[in-house]
Formats: structure tokens, C-alpha cells, sequence
């Protein structure tokens, strides 16, 4: 990418928030280096140390550079951008994120990797790339990620630029958004659906990845209520970002036909429970305890006035054990206030135990392809 290219990116009308840890800080050197940056640059941020990158992603990250872990900077840095620049149109936003680990001092166990992300109003850019381990210095290698980093922000700011040819394969995906996912996000729909309309069991979840022990809760929570159930993902989670569009696409992407899903923007059930009146949800004993939790409302005053929209509603639910710490929790192992007991029906241990969990799975397929 030459010094024009970087001229034509400061010349355009996009501004972006910049976020690196591993690698990829050449690239932002040469973009500042090119008079105009301050059109550009709207803030340059290298959460280097992990106590840093977890206040960032406000989440402690399965593992520092990971795909995942670079989709969530991208749309942190996406977010920072918007409250950076309020009087730009968002179309002209960009949370450009990289995370790499390359070659240094010592021999390192896992594979040279990077993995780019740009989050945008209109897609997300995803980049992946294993390196041969050995065949380059660090500077080298810094190169190759800054390179790409480069001219994928061009891409995603319109120039007519293509990623750099590697002798490994590099893995490249654009998203596109759907205005559907736009008016979810401002609220000006309460749900996405494919369905005619959501049936009257919710099973709500992230569901990345879907495994089976999803579609057993999923079966006996069917026989128990006597409806098909409904699959829920929402937008926003409370302690998480904003789901991004490849995130979005490939969550939905793993149902089959025949399967209901739902997208909403309701992180919480007090959300959940007004969209989905007379409902029951489908929910695990880590869920339960987060809903009774005190420290997500001002007191306990405050958190029975607002769970009272589950009396309101005629809300109920359908509780499976699960791993809780050092302990496997049912519905018995919880105290819930006398006014709510009513709305809440236990599976045993018996009839349900699957220690399988999605964080799991990602976690051993992030280590398999870190020891590729």
C-alpha cells in the first residue's frame, strides 16, 4: 500500500478508533505518518498487558489473540467510535482491531498467527492467517500484519485495493449488514424471524457454538411444556459487546430448517418478558442466579419491583441444572423469593445432566487450531 493510497483514506470522509495488541502497530505509524491523520484517527489504543485488554472488553477473554477475541475490540472500538464522533453519520465509522502473536525472544509453543477485524455500520471485515513458524524475523512478520491491516482499512473505506497475495492461505470474509439488524439495534422492532411468529417456549442463549446439549434441553423442555421451542439470540448481552455481523450471520447460520429462531435486542429477561408475554423460558441454573443477583440492580427493593413484570406478563420458566463452580446446582439449591416460586419448574439431575458448554468447545477448538 503506498503513501497515495494512505492520502486517498485521510482525503475520504471515514474516521476510525484503532486498537491493536500483538501486532500491528507499524500499520498505524504509517497512517500517521501521512499528513491528514487527524481527519482520519479519531484514537489509537494497544491494550498490551492482559489486566489491560480485560478492562477494554470489560471480559476476562478465553484466549488474548483469537478470532474472537479480535471481533470483540473491533465492535468495542466501533462503539468508541460513534460516542467519539456523534456528528458523523455512523456509515463513516470504523472499530478497526488486530491481535498477533509473532516471533520474539523465546520459542513460543503455539503457531505465529494474526487476526484482523474492521466493524463498521454497513459489515464486518474478518481476516485470518497462520504464519510459518520460523520462516520470517519479527519485523518480517510484523510486515505482513501491517500490510494487510492496511489495506483492509482501505477496503472497508472504499478504495479499490485487494489483500496481499501470501504463500499461506489467508482467510478473508466480509459481512454485510441487514436493515432488519439495523432496526433491531435502535429498537425500532422488537424481534427478527424467520418463523411466522415465535412460539410460546423461549430458549434464549448465544448458541456459538450450538452442540448437542442444546438440543436435549431443547427436547425435554418440549415434552415438559407441550410447544416447539423457539431459539432467541439477542444483539446485546449484558456484560458483553454488541454482537457483530459475521457473529450474527453464523450463529443463525447453524440452525436447520424446521427450527425456530428469534433475534431480538433484549439482553435482560425483564426485556425479554415484555416482548414475549405469557412465555415460557428456557433457561440454566447460572442464568437463575444472575436474575436474582443483587449486584445487577440498586437494591433488593428495586430488583422485586422490576421482576414484576414476569407476574405481569404471566412469565414462566423451566430451569436445568448446571455446573456452578466447584458444584452441579438444580432449581432445589436456590432460595427464590416467595412471590416468584410459583413461575419456576425444575429438571432433576437425573433427568438432565450435560457438562458440555459452548465456551468449552470454542476454547478446545481455539487450542487445536493454535497447535496446528
Amino acid at each position: 500500500m503506498n503513501e497515495q493510497d494512505i492520502k486517498s483514506i485521510h482525503q475520504g470522509p471515514y474516521k476510525l478508533v484503532f486498537v491493536s495488541s500483538g501486532g500491528g502497530t507499524k500499520a498505524i505509524s504509517d497512517l500517521l505518518k501521512v499528513p491528514g491523520a487527524s481527519q482520519t484517527i479519531l484514537e489509537s489504543y494497544i491494550p498490551y498487558s492482559r489486566k489491560s485488554m480485560d478492562e477494554y472488553l470489560k471480559i476476562k477473554p478465553s484466549y488474548y489473540c483469537s478470532l474472537q477475541t479480535t471481533i470483540n475490540m473491533a465492535v468495542t472500538a466501533f462503539a468508541r467510535a460513534k460516542k467519539l464522533a456523534p456528528d458523523c453519520d455512523p456509515k463513516y465509522l470504523l472499530g478497526v482491531a488486530v491481535t498477533a502473536t509473532l516471533s520474539t525472544t523465546y520459542e513460543k509453543l503455539g503457531t505465529h498467527r494474526f487476526f484482523i477485524c474492521i466493524q463498521g455500520y454497513d459489515a464486518t471485515h474478518v481476516v485470518s492467517h497462520y504464519l510459518t513458524k520460523g520462516k520470517r524475523t519479527r519485523d518480517s512478520e510484523e510486515r505482513v500484519v501491517s500490510d494487510c491491516l492496511k489495506r483492509l482499512i482501505g477496503i472497508a473505506s472504499g478504495l479499490d485495493l485487494e489483500l496481499p497475495e501470501l504463500a499461506q492461505e489467508l482467510s478473508y470474509e466480509v459481512v454485510a449488514a441487514k436493515q432488519d439488524w439495523h432496526d433491531l439495534e435502535n429498537r425500532h422492532i422488537d424481534y427478527v424471524t424467520e418463523s411466522e411468529a415465535p412460539t410460546k417456549l423461549i430458549f434464549p442463549g448465544t448458541f456459538q457454538p450450538f452442540h448437542k446439549g442444546h438440543l436435549t434441553i431443547q427436547k425435554i423442555a418440549e415434552e415438559k411444556i407441550g410447544v416447539p421451542a423457539t431459539f432467541e439470540i439477542s444483539i446485546c448481552n449484558v456484560e458483553k459487546t454488541l454482537l457483530s455481523y459475521y457473529e450474527i450471520e453464523k450463529t443463525l447460520g447453524q440452525f436447520r430448517p424446521g427450527q425456530n429462531w428469534v433475534l431480538t435486542n433484549a439482553p435482560t429477561f425483564v426485556e425479554k418478558a415484555a416482548i414475549f408475554k405469557e412465555s415460557t423460558f428456557v433457561l440454566g441454573m447460572d442464568t437463575l442466579i444472575r436474575i436474582f443477583d443483587p449486584k445487577f440492580y440498586e437494591s433488593d427493593k428495586v430488583m422485586r419491583s422490576e421482576l414484576k413484570v414476569f407476574i405481569e406478563n404471566d412469565i414462566r420458566f423451566v430451569v436445568f441444572g448446571r455446573q456452578v463452580g466447584s458444584q452441579f446446582m438444580t432449581l432445589n439449591d436456590f432460595l427464590i423469593p416467595e412471590e416468584f416460586k410459583d413461575r419456576f419448574i425444575g429438571i432433576t439431575e437425573t433427568e438432565f445432566r450435560e457438562d458440555v458448554s459452548s465456551s468449552a468447545i470454542k476454547r478446545e477448538e481455539e487450542e487445536n487450531r493454535a497447535t496446528a
